[in-house]
């Protein structure tokens, strides 16, 4: 497979396996650590929400930071390998350091790892793919497929490794990942010499620089985490500078590039709001599966994180036929195409949110749910994330301009992470403060909160709606290009 052909080209299959391995890793500690904090610190629901939250954000918005030091100083290969092993060293330091100190340490880590990694790999995959190729939005597609199955491996298996051998080991295992994402990668740059958006020669100046830039991360996130009163004014800060960088990319632009930033900038918002409630499967969700559903399914154990596996695998099953539509049609169709996906992902997070708030409503009594009443909802979810996070990934590539693409890929990520933090905001309205509260008035408190939660859920889509009209007009003054 060559660039240029109808097919993809072969070094999908070495970004496929490292995301693979980086989703699994990141996963083992995103889907467990408010499981962590509340059954092993013993925290409560208003001092686990703030930190998931915040740390949520860090590892999205951290990415912008991530994508300018690529684009800067290392070239986005370098800055991969190096964000792999700073994830290694996070994942070692929360599997052996069982404390509030270790813990804030690995987590600020994982962050700073994250956002070296993240956009950066999906630039250099977005240049795999010639001008105006077709498939490049399947080509995501099935890059988002291999972090799906990640996600499966890393929403499965450490709940049994946990099961059997206690939370170091399953964090250990997380380190392991990241072993095997370094070495995968490693051998693709070698075997299918993956080249960087603008080759970036060693210069001694620019390591140190880096290097600086990574610590200074580092140091942030960890005061972020550790004080949490700070995380209001920090995340408010990134969305000026966001907001700051994008404006003045619109003024250095031509005015169809322009157009084309804006469209960004309007698909940014609304993917904060998408992520906003998608990331409650990881917030509220979390606990109220622990708390009012049963943990079996069949016959078999089937734990909280399991759901997130379900959602993955319902990814995958989707994605499939997605990825199979090699509808041909120009830029504007394309873009046209984006912001209605955008929108359709919020209608679907709308009725997930629905058929949960619904199944506590009906089940008024002292018997824990069953699992198949809340399954559905995950693979609607599953479906909303697939028409928004790997089309979004596509369209930075499509409408950014070359000299910006990691910088403008590292602020799609803030939207996802400022859609992180505000899931913490939203999930303090389902906290529990009684901790003698029977099955039933759980589940009355949750059919309550979650009311709540899907009352804002449909502003926000209609919001989204409003939105997306904006795009298409600004998509309709563009020329047309194939």
């Amino acid at each position: 497979m060559q660039k240029g052909q109808a097919n993809h080209p072969p070094s999908l299959r070495i970004f496929f396996g490292t995301e693979m391995w980086e989703r699994y890793g990141f996963y083992v500690v995103q889907t467990l650590l408010a499981l962590y904090l509340a059954l092993h610190f013993e925290w409560e629901d208003k001092k686990i929400y703030p930190l998931v939250g915040s740390f949520t954000a860090l590892t999205y918005i951290s990415p912008v930071i991530g994508g300018w030091i690529a684009d800067q100083f290392l070239g986005q290969k370098r800055t991969i390998l190096t964000g792999a092993a700073i994830l290694f060293l996070s994942y070692l330091t929360l599997g052996l350091m069982a404390s509030n100190l270790g813990l804030i340490i690995a987590l600020s880590g994982a962050a700073v790892g994250t956002g070296l990694l993240k956009p950066n790999i999906s630039s250099l995959l977005g240049n795999e793919y010639p001008e105006g190729a077709p498939n490049r939005e399947s080509g995501f597609t099935i890059f988002y497929m291999g972090i799906t199955t990640g996600i499966i491996l890393g929403t499965t298996l450490p709940s049994y490794l946990n099961r059997l051998f206690g939370w170091p080991c399953t964090f250990l295992s997380a380190a392991i990942g990241m072993i095997i994402a370094f070495c995968v990668f490693l051998y693709g740059v070698h075997r299918y010499q993956i080249a960087d958006y603008n080759p970036k020669q060693y210069q001694t100046h620019k390591i140190l620089y880096a290097a600086i830039m990574i610590l200074l991360l580092w140091l942030g996130s960890f005061y972020i985490l550790r004080d949490l009163a700070l995380a209001n004014g920090v995340f408010a800060a990134v969305v000026l500078l966001s907001l700051t960088y994008l404006l003045s990319s619109i003024k250095q632009e031509s005015a169809a590039q322009a157009r084309q930033t804006i469209i960004i900038g309007l698909l940014c918002l609304i993917s904060i709001m998408f992520w906003a409630f998608y990331f409650q499967m990881f917030l509220s969700f979390i606990l109220f599966l622990k708390r009012v559903v049963q943990p079996t399914l069949f016959g078999f154990y089937f734990p909280p994180p399991y759901y997130v596996a379900i959602q993955s695998l319902g990814m995958i099953v989707f994605g499939f036929f997605l990825a199979r539509n090699k509808h041909h049609s120009n830029k504007i169709q394309r873009s046209i195409n984006i912001g209605n996906k955008f929108l359709l992902a919020m209608v679907l997070m709308t009725i997930a949110f629905a058929l949960i708030t619904l199944v506590c409503y009906l089940s008024q009594d002292s018997n824990l749910l069953y699992p198949l009443y809340i399954i559905p909802a995950y693979l609607i979810i599953s479906l909303a994330e697939l028409l928004l996070s790997p089309v979004g990934l596509a369209a930075i590539t499509m409408l950014s301009s070359h000299k910006r693409v990691s910088t403008m890929m590292g602020i799609f990520f803030v939207s996802l992470g400022l859609g992180g933090f505000l899931s913490g905001k939203l999930a303090t309205i389902t906290a529990i403060d009684e901790t003698n509260l029977s099955i039933m008035g759980v589940k009355a408190h949750y059919a309550t909160s979650f009311t709540h939660l899907l009352y804002i859920l449909i502003a926000a889509t209609i919001v989204s709606f409003i939105l997306n009209r904006i795009i298409k007009h600004l998509i309709l003054l563009t020329p047309n290009t194939k």
